[in-house]
């Protein structure tokens, strides 16, 4: 490598590790501001560029920046390596299984019925469905479906935020709104064969933090929801839907010590669900999520298939 070119090559890449730095500081200040949690989103990315850019610092010789670099690899890549490092072990104690799939539809799909001919043919193997951003024009697909999922609550509205939460079983379900909320959500008892405790199933659709209201009004949203399910006296939580964050947030953190909930995630996996057309790669990022109480384990959690949103499904199994 000649002088000329280690130099020119050295300076590229301590820009490359300087902009790390700046997005890894503002990561480290998401709780703060909401415009600096939409970079914790990209941590495990981070990580991988904090590691390039420590072989190429290295191969430069700038052996300060390589040292900075190194530091926000090992930062940004800590939790991501807790989550490698864990491993998964089946309940070997329950004898029946509920599965939850919650799927973001996206406001204009343009095939519903596709979507309806996927459920009918998972209808043996699901107990409950939730589908997040559904207009007037999945009105036909939820009627459709009754002979397999007869019990239905509806909020259907030609907006991001229209819900429907069908099931196997029954359910009793009303739209609600946390005080001074704009948004809605679906809170549903699902009363399940052999149990005598119903389950609460609370249907989520939260607000993008596009501005520093939607941030707002989206935190507020995960703050009402984790209150509700930790304080479920006769029922048992489960939470699901559209997170529109990451576990990387604070805000994720935060919504699992109040609700007190864990997370159903697979370990070993980063579950990416959005947007659609990075995830052959297995890129984007994970904003699609599921909780529930410690009293259902998780049994398995699958991904996918592409159904024509820009968000992938998520199919969740409890054991009980």
């Amino acid at each position: 490598m000649s002088p000329n070119f280690r130099a020119s090559a050295g300076k590229r890449l301590q820009l490359l590790a300087a902009l790390l730095l700046l997005a890894t500081l503002c990561a480290a200040l998401s709780a703060h501001f909401w415009f600096f949690e939409l970079f914790s989103h990209f941590r495990p990315y981070y990580a991988v560029f904090g590691v390039l850019c420590v072989i190429g610092l290295g191969a430069t010789r700038a052996w300060r920046w390589a040292a900075v670099a190194m530091l926000l690899a090992l930062w940004n890549g800590y939790p991501i390596v807790r989550l490698l490092l864990q491993e998964f072990v089946p309940p070997t104690s329950v004898s029946r299984h509920v599965t939850v799939f919650h799927f973001n539809v996206g406001l204009h799909h343009e095939e519903p019925q596709r979507v309806g001919a996927f459920l009918r043919r998972r209808a043996k193997l699901v107990d409950v469905v939730v589908l997040l951003e559904t207009s007037d024009r999945f009105a036909p697909v939820l009627d459709e479906l009754k002979d397999v999922f007869p019990h239905q609550v509806r909020h259907l509205e030609d907006s991001p935020f229209g819900i429907a939460l069908v099931s196997r079983f029954p359910l009793q379900g009303t739209v609600s709104r946390e005080p001074s909320g704009a948004f809605p959500h679906i809170e549903a008892a699902a009363v399940m064969p052999e149990r005598a405790e119903p389950l609460m199933i609370y249907a989520v659709h939260a607000p993008p933090p596009i501005a520093g209201d939607m941030a707002a009004a989206r935190n507020l949203k995960f703050d009402y929801v984790a209150r509700k399910a930790a304080a479920q006296p006769n029922a048992t939580p489960i939470v699901v839907g559209d997170f529109n964050l990451t576990p990387w947030s604070p805000y994720f953190q935060k919504f699992i010590a109040d609700s007190g909930l864990r997370d159903a995630r697979m370990p070993r996996r980063f579950d990416n669900t959005w947007p659609v057309t990075f995830n052959n790669a297995n890129l984007g990022i994970a904003i699609d999520h599921s909780f529930a109480h410690a009293s259902l384990p998780l049994v398995k959690r699958d991904i996918g298939p592409d159904l024509g949103s820009d968000n992938l499904p998520v199919t969740v199994t409890f054991g009980y």
